[in-house]
């Protein structure tokens, strides 16, 4: 079961061909390769206004035998709705029951995280070829994630800094596919992601390697001792950070949301120009920085929250709490553990009180993305990004259960639980 739709009401029969007709004439979309997946050419309009109570992510979608029919109230409810006769598409073939659903998510922002690795740096992962990623991308989006974020781990072409790409980084046009795939067929949001503080050599940490200085030892000042972090306050960082965005937002269209990370910044501020200031100013510094500059492009700053609180993980190094209190609101706070939290999480609590808007990442715990689900519906957070970071394939059925949970997280009887997994 990928599915549990709100409503669902089934009829007698199977649909035998007929017209796919929406009330919602598109305006900006295009449909067709959304429309291909459920086996149509083309969209019938019959323009009139939906009266459903739904929400304008919400749809209902009416399978007769002689005919579909689609009332949607906005272009995302229809990409919704669309997903969503694809996904029964897929399951029953040209035997799709007939039935009513009447659906809409609960959690607004619905991210999956998309690692994309060396595949030459040593460790033991799981592949994140173009064919990989595209293809995780298509079932997320089929299953109702609305954003996909992607990491470059020394995998993107930067044009004006070529060393700082892996010889087997994919190529420009690949990355292109992927955005093109993203905006203009599944209508899913992709949202760039680079490390734009610690682990500044975009590689895994077991790994023991550094995508620029084990090409460019030359250019070490950029860095930290070690290049764990980067030297924030060298002027020629803060213009190849500048670069490094720049190239990331153009590829990407301009996207709403721009994830700088900024997790487990061990050993900041270590050069010996930083030493005569506090390594919280610093920081702060660093990510003000970021943020002015991401909000002149129209762009919004993500960045993990843990190195200016965690209840549970990366407890090392914390700056003075009235760090939080200083920095720019509108930056966007991603909380996350691999663990369970339980009923209460203490991150969410510590942020939100603050005015913060934050996001949820759960891993592969279930108990913990069912939890953090619950809490995001509670408290009326923004919403999860559900994480699979080496592990994209072992990680991939908790990220599918995590969608499901996302729109709809109501417990369900036996009865309908057979049910949701005969239809979906």
């Amino acid at each position: 079961m990928i599915r549990n739709p709100k409503h669902v009401d089934v009829g007698e029969g199977t649909f035998k061909g007929g017209k796919l007709v929406s009330n919602f004439a598109p305006v900006e979309r295009d449909y067709s390769y959304l429309l291909s997946l459920c086996d149509f050419d083309e969209l019938t309009i019959d323009e009139k206004k939906c009266c459903c109570a739904i929400g304008n992510d919400g749809y209902v979608l009416d399978i007769a035998n002689d005919g579909i029919s689609v009332c949607v109230k906005s272009e995302e409810g229809l990409s919704n709705a669309l997903k969503m006769l694809a996904v029964l598409k897929e399951k029953h073939g040209n035997a799709i029951p007939c039935m009513q659903i009447c659906d809409e998510p609960d959690i607004t922002f619905r991210g999956m995280h998309l690692c994309v690795f060396n595949p030459d740096d040593g460790t033991e992962k799981e592949d994140t070829t173009p064919e990989d990623i595209k293809r995780r991308i298509t079932k997320a989006a089929l299953v109702g994630y609305n954003y996909i974020l992607i990491e470059f781990w020394g995998m993107f072409p930067y044009k004006k800094h070529p060393y700082a790409a892996w010889p087997k980084a994919y190529t420009r046009e690949t990355v292109e596919e992927i955005v093109s795939l993203c905006i203009d067929k599944l209508h899913i949001t992709p949202i760039p992601c680079q490390n734009l503080t610690s682990h500044a050599g975009w590689s895994r940490i077991a790994s023991r390697k550094h995508v620029v200085l084990d090409q460019r030892p030359d250019l070490a000042d950029m860095w930290v001792p070690g290049g764990w972090c980067f030297a924030t306050e060298n002027p020629k960082t803060q213009k190849y950070l500048r670069d490094i965005m720049d190239d990331l937002l153009e590829t990407f269209r301009n996207p709403p949301y721009f994830h700088a990370s900024c997790d487990k910044c061990f050993c900041f501020g270590s050069t010996e120009e930083d030493r005569t200031k506090p390594a919280d100013i610093l920081f702060a510094n660093h990510l003000c920085r970021l943020n002015t500059y991401l909000q002149e492009k129209g762009t919004r700053m993500v960045m993990w929250g843990d190195m200016l609180y965690s209840s549970m993980d990366s407890l090392t190094w914390k700056p003075n709490p009235i760090i939080a209190d200083m920095l720019p609101k509108n930056i966007l706070i991603n909380v996350w553990t691999h663990n369970d939290i339980g009923d209460y999480w203490a991150d969410v609590d510590f942020f939100e009180s603050r005015g913060y808007q934050t996001v949820y990442s759960p891993f592969i715990n279930k108990k913990g993305t069912e939890n953090m689900v619950k809490l995001c519906r509670r408290k009326g957070s923004l919403g999860i990004v559900q994480t699979t970071w080496h592990k994209p394939e072992t990680a991939f059925p908790s990220a599918m259960y995590s969608a499901l949970i996302q729109w709809n997280g109501d417990n369900h009887t036996q009865k309908e639980v057979e049910l949701y997994e005969r239809l979906f």
